[in-house]
């Protein structure tokens, strides 16, 4: 407003390939007079130049925006010239309404990042107490919570070995999250007002990270670890990188975004994000083990078709719409008692931010998902009638987590928009790993 420029600074290595680089911006000083975030930022930006930070440099292209409030930074001044809370000026449909807040939503529609993090803090000389915290906020938004609080804690786990203390919020409450409607002094406290992560996490399915630093030294600690974390291979994935990648779960069904590359990937999660209230995902009910059917599909109206409907009744009439050859999946089945369906919009209300039209294909890609349980054994996979091999392309892929699941991913290409509702069957035939019942004595 005082023509006073937003600095982004991008830190990566120029020489790797941007095609298979993860993006992260991470924001301080929306709020005036908190200028340790911004310090924290500056040490940041000098950390990402030293050899240390070379594996990063490779794999991530790290954007900094250290003051994003540069008219309130002389005078300490929490909101903006024109009295505006810049982290709070957010909706979940519409635009923020300040030039500075714009500036940062419309870097996040350009970079679509993995994480975004935004930092706040206190004055120089750090005048009054406060307590450091990650993945919330005290008194802004009820909504600003990390969807994947594992990841959070290893962040405050790094900063406590440091010997910074940090608050976990609703823990130091012992209260809920939710509200409870009537009774909200049984829930943990916090301010109902859309901010800049719940922005991120709601157009993009970035992976946001509200963080209070107190210390500079905290905040580097900390960000270096944020980095540090999308190095390897989160919990259930197979490839380095932020836990971005699952767009819905049912039960022991995925839905997760597609490609070989970051780049591919971002551009799937980001088109099946928004598109995510369409999912319908069905699944045998009385499944045995050893044996896992589930159908995908874009066509609402597959819900109502579907839901009551036995095993052999689905798979006849699917296999006569889709024109295939089931009768060998149809003989496997018939230990199935019926099919269940479950739509994705019945359990996020609001996921289509953008107010995009339904899809009839996923035209960047798309990968389905089964979790099996302990450290099985694939014996025989289909795809829409077809035993397919593993591709990390067109075919499927397995590994077994770190928490003991087997993971069965099937890699379905990128499809051209069509008149017909892209739908998909994937069965799998498993030897699951024997309990030793002499342990249990």
């Amino acid at each position: 407003m005082q023509g006073q420029p937003i600095w982004l600074l991008t830190i990566t290595d120029q020489a790797a390939d941007d095609q298979d680089k993860q993006r992260v911006l991470m924001v301080g000083q929306e709020h005036g007079q908190e200028r340790s975030a911004s310090l924290a930022l500056l040490e940041l930006a000098r950390w990402l130049v030293t050899p240390a930070a070379a594996g990063i440099r490779r794999s991530q292209s790290v954007g900094l925006m250290p003051i994003a409030n540069p008219d309130s930074w002389e005078d300490l001044r929490f909101n903006n010239l024109n009295d505006v809370n810049l982290y709070a000026d957010y909706s979940l449909e519409g635009e923020p309404t300040q030039p500075e807040s714009q500036a940062i939503a419309h870097t996040l529609a350009r970079l679509q990042p993995e994480l975004f993090c935004s930092l706040h803090g206190t004055e120089f000389g750090w005048k009054y107490r406060m307590g450091e915290s990650n993945g919330f906020s005290w008194t802004t938004s009820q909504f600003d919570r990390a969807h994947s609080r594992l990841f959070i804690e290893e962040i405050n786990r790094a900063a406590e070995t440091a010997g910074f203390p940090q608050d976990r919020g609703e823990e130091e409450a012992e209260r809920i999250l939710p509200w409870l409607p009537g009774h909200v002094y049984h829930s943990y406290y916090s301010g109902q007002r859309m901010t800049s992560c719940v922005h991120a996490y709601h157009r993009c399915h970035t992976l946001a990270n509200t963080m209070e630093v107190h210390h500079p030294l905290s905040g580097l600690i900390r960000c270096i670890r944020m980095l540090e974390l999308g190095m390897q291979p989160w919990r259930t994935e197979k490839v380095a990188g932020y836990p971005v990648r699952t767009m819905f779960q049912q039960d022991e069904t995925f839905v997760a975004a597609y490609g070989q590359t970051a780049a591919e990937r971002r551009a799937s999660r980001v088109e099946l994000w928004t598109h995510a209230n369409q999912f319908l995902v069905a699944r045998g009910v009385s499944e045995p083990v050893g044996l896992a059917v589930t159908a995908f599909s874009l066509d609402p109206n597959d819900f109502d078709r579907w839901r009551t409907m036995e095993i052999d009744a689905f798979l006849r009439q699917y296999g006569e719409e889709q024109g295939i050859d089931l009768t060998e999946i149809r003989a496997a089945c018939q230990q199935y008692d019926r099919l269940q369906s479950i739509r994705c919009d019945q359990i996020k209300p609001v996921a289509n931010p953008q107010g995009a039209p339904p899809i009839r294909a996923a035209t960047k890609g798309l990968s389905l998902r089964l979790r099996l349980p302990g450290q099985a054994t694939v014996q025989r996979i289909w795809l829409d009638g077809r035993t397919i091999r593993p591709s990390p392309r067109d075919g499927y892929e397995s590994w077994h987590t770190p928490n003991n699941f087997t993971m069965l991913q099937f890699n379905i290409p990128p499809r051209a928009q069509s008149d017909q509702y892209q739908r998909h069957l994937i069965v799998a035939a498993y030897e699951a790993p024997r309990i030793d019942r002499g342990k249990l004595t």
